[in-house]
């Protein structure tokens, strides 16, 4: 999925600050030198900062206590690590290192450790922007707040029309003070799973998945992909099957995705 197409462009961009790597013929040395240096940020494998690099008795618990199965993702991480290992990394080590220096030290690249630990840094920093899943060097720096505002889509250049992605400040900041958030409405249990950590505001929140299909029988189905393929909302093709977050707090309405409204008006 999108998840794992991420994760093997992030050890490719590890890869790259090693001198290893595949060439990206249109990067110039700035950008290069940029993602060098987001590269050199990163939090490390060796370090257990997300659930997927927890120890196997901390995994145990976790897998104990929510309904979002670990275990099912690992065994998914394994799995894919294992077909790229045969079917792809081993054919070329020079490409695909198994290993690169990274901060002075040795660190996993194209392995199964190393896709596992770019697998937890998709989903500790990557965010849904227009329909789809984006990791963007330098706003995946921000750390959540409660109060922050969601990265949402928006557009760049003098005539708006270059894609980009927008953070707005929920509040005035002063110069040198840290820049926050929100990694959006979520669960307890997603927020930790996803994001290693637990923000207050999620012991009050509530978060059901509702899932739609349309029907393969309604006469019209063929001219209603047709429409999940080229007019949906934020522009992206959309499956006929889908699911959404239904989010609620104490105290307020959670609004609904703009995307399940029009998703259920076409069913």
């Amino acid at each position: 999925g999108d998840s794992g197409l991420i994760a093997l462009g992030v050890l490719n961009e590890v890869a790259r600050a090693a001198g290893k790597g595949i060439d990206v013929p249109s990067r110039d040395d700035n950008k290069q030198s940029f993602m060098s240096a987001w590269v050199a940020a990163l939090p490390p494998p060796s370090e257990p900062w997300h659930p997927l690099l927890w120890s196997e008795g901390d995994q145990e618990v976790l897998q104990s206590s929510s309904t979002s199965k670990i275990y099912r993702t690992l065994d998914d991480i394994d799995e894919d690590a294992t077909w790229l290992t045969e079917k792809v990394w081993s054919k070329d080590r020079e490409k695909f290192p198994e290993k690169v220096s990274w901060n002075g030290v040795e660190i996993p690249c194209f392995t199964a450790e190393g896709y596992k630990w770019a697998m937890a840094l998709i989903s500790s920093r990557s965010i849904f922007c227009d329909g789809a899943l984006r990791l963007i060097p330098m706003l995946d720096m921000a750390n959540h707040e409660d109060k922050g505002e969601e990265i949402v889509g928006g557009t760049m250049g003098a005539f708006g029309t270059t894609k980009g992605a927008t953070m707005t400040a929920n509040r005035a900041y002063k110069t040198g003070e840290e820049v926050f958030c929100s990694y959006g409405p979520k669960s307890a249990a997603d927020y930790l799973l996803e994001h290693g950590f637990c923000p207050k505001k999620a012991w009050k929140t509530a978060v059901s998945e509702l899932t739609f299909e349309v029907d393969s029988e309604d006469r019209f189905y063929d001219d209603k992909l047709d429409i999940l393929e080229y007019e949906t909302y934020d522009l992206a093709p959309m499956d006929p099957t889908q699911s959404f977050d239904l989010v609620s707090e104490t105290g307020r309405d959670g609004e609904p995705d703009p995307a399940m409204i029009q998703f259920l008006r076409l069913c």
